[in-house]
This record gives C-alpha cells, sequence and structure tokens, in this order.
C-alpha cells in the first residue's frame, strides 16, 4: 500500500479531528466500549499519517505520528478501567503532541491549512 496523498492527507486530518471529538464525548458520558473503538480508529489513522511523512522523509513529524499512537494506549487502558480522569489527561496530552506538530507542519492555506514542506 502506498502513502497517502496530500488530499488523503487532508481527509485523513479531518477524520481525525472528529475521532478526538467523538473521543471527548465518549469519555465524558463514560462511554468505554465507544471509546477503545475510537482509540483503534485513530491508531489506524496515525499509523497512515506516520507512514505519510516518511514516504516525504520528514522524521520529526513521522516522530510526532509515533508519539500520538504510543499515547493512545494510555487512554485505551484507562477506558477498560473506566477511569474518566486518567482517559481525559491522557487525551489533552495526546492534543498537546498533535498542536507540536501542526504548529511545525502545518501553515494557513487559502482554504484552511496546509502541509508545509
Amino acid at each position: 500500500q502506498s502513502a497517502m496523498t496530500e488530499e488523503e492527507y487532508g481527509a485523513a486530518m479531518t477524520e481525525i479531528n472528529f475521532l478526538v471529538g467523538d473521543a471527548e464525548l465518549h469519555i465524558d458520558a463514560r462511554y468505554w466500549p465507544e471509546l477503545s473503538e475510537d482509540i483503534g480508529k485513530l491508531r489506524t489513522q496515525f499509523e497512515q499519517v506516520e507512514a505519510f511523512w516518511t514516504a516525504r522523509g520528514s522524521e520529526a513529524a513521522a516522530g510526532y505520528a509515533r508519539q500520538v499512537r504510543e499515547g493512545l494506549s494510555p487512554i485505551r487502558m484507562a477506558a477498560g478501567e473506566r477511569d474518566a480522569e486518567a482517559a481525559s489527561t491522557a487525551l489533552r496530552a495526546l492534543k498537546g503532541t498533535c498542536q507540536l506538530c501542526h504548529d511545525a507542519f502545518r501553515e494557513p492555506g487559502p482554504d484552511g491549512y496546509r502541509i508545509k514542506l
């Protein structure tokens, strides 16, 4: 399977945004099975994000994607333990990693954001 195109990458970022929102809602509502599903979907998305950046030779950006994938495990563990506080804390940390990558690798464009190459 080849790495995503820039268009597919943009769609993946949109999907990730929705999934993170779903995860926040599922934590607040204490919908643990749904939260676990969200985390599985996010893991798949970030595997593709990592492949995208690896194909472009950006180890730094690929590293952020790996950090996010690793940051998903504590959320899944918290879901299994039904621990909303731990899940929220881990999700906030994950979002911080996302923001670091966004700050480094995206910029405003005419139709929203575009990736810096």
